[in-house]
Formats: C-alpha cells, sequence, structure tokens
C-alpha cells in the first residue's frame, strides 16, 4: 500500500512562553519520528499550525527532516494555512518548497489562529484562489497543488469552485466510511483530479479528536486493516492520522506496510 503518514512538527510555545531548549527538546522528537515512520513507508505529510496553535512551518520541518534524514529517500508533503499568510509570503513558501523538491502541497484555510491582531481578523488568501493564481503563474507545473475537501459534498457551488481551480488532488477529511470514498471517486472521475481520503486510526487516545469533527469511525473499528485493504482498492494513495497516538499509528503501519 502506498500510504502517507501524518506528522505534526513541534509546537513553538511552552505554556504562551518561549523555550528554546525544550523546542530543540521537541524538534529531536519529531526528527526521530520521522525516522521511525521512514522504516515502514517514504510518504509523510506535515501539518501546519493544527488548531491555530503556532508550530514550525511545515516548509521549514521538511527541510530539517532532508538534512537530518540524508539516508533515507522521502517523499513529502505539506500542508499551507492560507488564513495566516497574504500571496507574497504564500509565492515564497511554494518557491521555498519547490527548491526543496517537496512533492505536494496541500492549500487549507485552518482553524482560528491562537494569536489574532483583531477579533475581527479574517482569512488573508482563500485556498481555492491561492490554486487558481498558482496555477496561473505556473507552480502545478512544477509542484502538486492540492485541496482539501470534505468527506461529504453539501455545497455544490462551492466544491465546483475547487474543481474549476484544477488542483491536482483532493484529500478528504477523515472519512467514516468506504461509500463515501466511492460517491467522491464519481463525482471527481470525470475532471481527472486524484483523490486522497484521510483515515484516522481508531484509538481511545484519538477519539477527543474524532469527536471534534464528528467522525463515527464504527465501521471500521472493529476490523481497521481490511478497512484499509478495502479502501486501497479505490485509491492509490491513502493518508493516516493519528494526532493523539503516534505509537498506534506506528503499529497499523508495521501491519500494513
Amino acid at each position: 500500500m502506498n500510504i502517507i503518514y501524518e506528522l505534526n512538527p513541534p509546537k513553538i510555545l511552552n505554556s504562551y512562553r518561549i523555550d528554546i531548549a525544550l523546542l530543540n527538546q521537541e524538534l529531536l522528537k519529531f526528527l526521530n519520528r520521522a525516522r521511525i515512520i521512514s522504516n515502514f513507508t517514504k510518504y509523510i505529510h506535515i501539518t501546519d499550525s493544527v488548531l491555530g496553535i503556532p508550530r514550525f512551518s511545515s516548509i521549514h520541518a521538511a527541510q530539517m527532516m532532508m538534512n537530518n534524514l540524508t539516508n533515507v529517500a522521502l517523499n513529502i508533503s505539506c500542508s499551507v494555512r492560507t488564513r495566516d499568510r497574504n500571496m507574497n509570503s504564500i509565492i515564497q513558501m511554494v518557491t521555498d518548497a519547490v527548491l526543496l523538491k517537496i512533492r505536494g502541497l496541500l492549500f487549507i484555510q485552518g482553524d482560528k489562529p491562537a494569536f489574532e491582531e483583531s477579533e475581527n481578523a479574517s482569512s488573508l488568501s482563500n485556498p481555492t484562489d491561492v490554486i487558481k493564481l498558482l496555477t496561473s503563474i505556473g507552480f502545478d507545473k512544477l509542484i502538486d497543488l492540492d485541496l482539501s475537501i470534505p468527506n461529504k459534498i453539501s455545497n455544490q457551488k462551492v466544491f465546483q469552485k475547487k474543481v474549476n481551480s484544477k488542483p491536482h488532488t483532493f484529500i478528504t477529511q477523515s472519512i467514516n466510511s468506504i461509500q463515501e470514498i466511492r460517491d467522491l471517486k464519481d463525482l471527481i472521475k470525470p475532471k481527472n483530479i486524484q483523490l486522497i481520503p484521510c483515515i484516522m486510526v481508531p484509538s481511545v487516545k484519538n477519539e477527543r479528536a474524532a469527536a471534534m469533527i464528528g467522525l463515527d469511525w464504527s465501521e471500521y473499528q472493529d476490523n481497521f486493516l481490511g478497512f484499509l485493504k478495502e479502501v486501497y482498492q479505490e485509491t492509490d494513495h491513502i493518508l493516516i492520522t493519528s494526532p493523539n497516538s503516534f505509537d498506534e499509528g506506528i503499529e497499523v503501519l508495521k501491519k500494513i506496510v
């Protein structure tokens, strides 16, 4: 299976204070986790400040990974939060990613940031508009430009706008069932857009994360490996996320790769 494993870079602040010594420890922990993942899959996806909490830039984290895991052939992709950045800074990040030979960038609006200039702060850049502009500049020929879509399409107008921006790949929010994947495949098949489903590892430690996004994993929690094999018959790649239990995520990798 082509399994992409999602990895969070280190948080920058500790109790709302910067602690460089602790940050360096967390960076070493991050790099060690990447090294462990590389024993089972060459695909790693680095997130960008999940829940709006400041973390290492996904692009910088990818560079650190490449510099420190020099004997490993990695295929790295990164999330980019657009609500934190204007188009100048996004173009800078995409250029950095191209020069680093990062495989692809997933543009997301992201959760409300923990630090805002005012209560009325709003997104500077919409992910779909970002993709459209970057494609017009020619970045789509240098790096995969990807968008996130919900596991169920309820707003056809918004979905069509995403399709019209011509992303390389749609990466889903966490999937509840195999039928959701099949329905999404039917929607995008005529569009020549790749689909990568995101699937959360069902575990007690991940229950809170699942509840936050309304995820119902009842269809697959009793036979997760069987479910992954079924999903893999529908798509070329699967993105595995285990936000609160790295060890359980690795146990899944050991069994399926």
